[in-house]
């Protein structure tokens, strides 16, 4: 509201006090009140409320009787960052609010005052890391748990010093910032995807402070920093050949674990077999049901037709509370489905895990414990790690080839691109467009490399080209590279 009528009372000392000096004031009818230190103090703060006064078109907060505007400079980056979280948590997938909190729990331990005070009484990184992503980021979590007394401490502190939203206005506060946030925990330059989702979290924070007129601008656009090159492209040094990836299935399947965990191995080597042959994600098959699967009896191609996914994502972050986020295939609306041919020899392998592993009571074809809960993505991460060290020879496991499953649905794919099978189909198996797929997979997309080789290597093996190929005599049209002919013309 524009203020009507302000009125001031005389500043008066109540012994006693830590802050004995009162300013008493009020807005139309409602009082109220502030003390300070010093006489001097109480008296500089009124002198800022009558100049406010004095402004034409100025808004008065009638909760603290003070403009509007101050409340607004005064707002720190944790109490935006916490609003930013809470509005962006509702209709997101459980993968993205997690990342929203990793990002700005890294922005604003990059926004921390670096006063004397403020460093005499700071926490821990870790424990600020923890109390941003855990419970400052993660809505609703501080009113339903209990909150550790280390975590309270960090919270409280973080309150009070980050600094303010406003300061991000400045252009070099913000080219700061920018070089804090490329960097990793341990000094060292994030990597280029990092990077950009920061800076993009970083941009919806300050357009949401753009919007709450926090800020008159939103200057992140205006800095211009140096582009880094982001190679999205799947190196060929972790992709494993057709006989490493057998090599591989086969040790998951002679793996043995203890007591209750001693089938793990032979349980998930259909799941592997599933991102090998038919190059699905991990947490597309890990939601794979019976009634999505057509294994005909007699041989031949079977198919899968993939519903959604379960990825494995951490309780904090899903809407039930469960580790594991339910949702449509990536990238895709939820009703989407994709259906993906597999091969005769994968055909066998998931009936044959049928007979030994019945389906879980929900038809999923993989689960774990006794419960028959959905398998985590360490379970079957520590399976593979085993199998990798059983499978491969010492020089191979010191190598980065098929350090992660996800490599067998790389190499799904390369071999399916050399194989000469159309983009297009290998695409709309993966799940993939046909840009993401070339410029995922460029190494393998084969063009004229082998024609052109061939004609090169004739050349220099004197096939095309001869002695009489380099004068100038047999040529009509005038001497090669500018030099003069038999008359002297050039």
């Amino acid at each position: 509201m524009s203020a009507i009528d302000i009125q001031f009372w005389k500043i008066r000392k109540r012994e006693g006090r830590k802050k004995p000096w009162e300013l008493r004031w009020r807005i139309n009818t409602t009082p109220y009140s502030l003390s300070f230190v010093t006489k001097a103090l109480a008296q500089k703060f009124q002198s800022q409320l009558t100049r406010a006064a004095e402004t034409v078109g100025e808004e008065w907060d009638l909760r603290t009787g003070q403009p509007v505007s101050w409340t607004r400079q005064q707002r720190t980056w944790f109490e935006h960052s916490c609003d930013v979280a809470a509005a962006e948590w509702d209709g997101s997938a459980a993968g993205s609010r997690r990342r929203l909190a990793e990002s700005l729990a890294e922005i604003t331990m990059a926004m921390l005052e670096d006063s004397i005070k403020a460093r005499r009484t700071r926490p821990s990184d870790k424990i600020l890391r923890k109390a941003l992503k855990e419970w400052a980021y993660r809505p609703g979590r501080i009113a339903s748990d209990t909150v550790p007394d280390d975590i309270a401490q960090a919270l409280g502190w973080l309150g009070e010093h980050t600094r303010p939203v406003v300061e991000l206005a400045d252009d070099e506060h913000l080219r700061a910032l920018l070089a804090a946030i490329k960097k990793l925990q341990n000094g060292k330059q994030a990597a280029a995807t990092t990077a950009r989702t920061r800076r993009a979290i970083l941009y919806k924070c300050l357009d949401r402070a753009l919007s709450a007129k926090l800020i008159t601008l939103n200057p992140l656009p205006a800095i211009k920093t140096r582009r880094r090159f982001i190679d999205d492209a799947v190196s060929p040094v972790v992709v494993p050949t057709l006989e490493q990836a057998r090599r591989l299935l086969w040790a998951v399947r002679e793996l043995r674990g203890y007591t209750k965990h001693r089938d793990r191995g032979p349980h998930l080597f259909a799941l592997f077999c599933l991102i090998f042959y038919a190059g699905i994600r991990p947490s597309e098959g890990l939601d794979l049901k019976v009634h999505q699967c057509r294994l005909p009896m007699g041989g031949g191609w079977g198919s899968i037709t993939l519903e959604g996914a379960s990825p494995d994502v951490g309780e904090l972050w899903t809407d039930d509370g469960e580790r594991h986020d339910t949702r449509g295939l990536k990238h895709r609306s939820t009703k989407t489905v994709r259906p993906v041919p597999i091969p005769p020899e994968l055909v066998v392998i998931l009936r044959l895990h049928l007979l030994t592993f019945p389906p879980a009571p929900d038809g999923r074809l993989f689960y774990d414990g006794p419960d028959q809960g959905k398998v985590p993505a360490p379970v079957y991460q520590s399976v593979w790690r085993r199998a990798r060290k059983a499978a491969l020879s010492p020089a191979e496991h010191a190598s980065a080839v098929a350090r992660r499953p996800y490599d067998l649905r790389h190499a799904n794919a390369s071999m399916l691109i050399a194989a000469g099978v159309d983009p297009a189909e290998v695409a709309r198996r993966l799940g993939h467009s046909i840009r993401t797929l070339l410029s995922t997979y460029a190494h393998w997309v084969k063009g004229g490399e082998e024609a052109a080789n061939a004609k090169i290597e004739a050349a220099l093996c004197g096939e095309t080209i001869t002695d009489s190929g380099l004068t100038c005599e047999n040529v009509n049209d005038g001497p090669l590279a500018g030099q003069p002919d038999q008359h002297g013309a050039a």
